[in-house]
């Protein structure tokens, strides 16, 4: 395969420009929903796990699609945009949160206590997120130039095996060692690793749904 050229926008058709901002907002979207849901967590199933752990297995299949539609050096940009946008959500909760209440509707401490978690979760959710996301693209690219518009499965079910222990990993060692007994941290992996791979298995022939336009 000839290496990845970048396309003048002037020829891309309007179809698909649409089509290639409506998969990075996707991507976006999605990360930050998972990352607002890792604000709690939950026990399913006998197991702790935080809540982000149902959305956030899609992102790597959104990635995938991403992938296809606008090729690796791009997909690599909108990781960065979204950790940045993340940073940006969580400070701005924060600035809303240490303002001065209106004293006539109340303190509304709620606010506070349910949208900032701790320093911790915020930057290993978005470290996580970004390394996974990184690892992610780079084991797609492999099976990509390897078998090109072949067994495009291979791309989805090869980048989650490698990212899915990472993202897991280093989200788990920043946001909670040392916080949450290390039983509980052993039942958040597991759960978080069950929950991941069984969304990826069931979602990675969505990757033959969108046509590849990079390649």
């Amino acid at each position: 395969m000839t290496k990845e050229q970048p396309m003048p926008t002037e020829m891309i058709p309007a179809h698909k420009v649409r089509e290639m901002i409506a998969a990075a907002v996707a991507f976006v979207a999605l990360v930050i929903f998972s990352n607002l849901g890792s604000l709690r967590i939950l026990t399913l199933a006998g197991l702790a796990v935080d809540g982000g752990t149902l959305l956030y297995p899609v992102t790597f299949t959104a990635r995938d699609l991403l992938h296809k539609k606008i090729g690796a050096r791009l997909v690599r940009f909108v990781i960065i945009l979204t950790a940045v946008i993340n940073l940006a959500l969580f400070a701005f909760v924060w600035l809303i949160a240490k303002l001065p209440p209106d004293l006539e509707v109340g303190l509304q401490l709620e606010y506070g206590l349910v949208l900032i978690p701790g320093f911790r979760l915020v930057v290993g959710s978005i470290i996580a997120m970004a390394m996974a996301d990184f690892v992610d693209t780079f084991a797609y690219s492999i099976i990509q130039r390897k078998y090109g518009k072949r067994h495009q499965w291979l791309r989805v079910i090869f980048s989650g095996c490698l990212s899915i222990p990472v993202d897991t990993t280093i989200f788990l060692a920043i946001a909670f060692a040392g916080w949450i007994p290390l039983a509980v941290m052993g039942e958040m992996f597991i759960a978080n690793i069950t929950v991941k791979f069984a969304v990826m298995l069931l979602s990675f022939g969505s990757i033959y749904l969108v046509k590849d336009d990079r390649e």
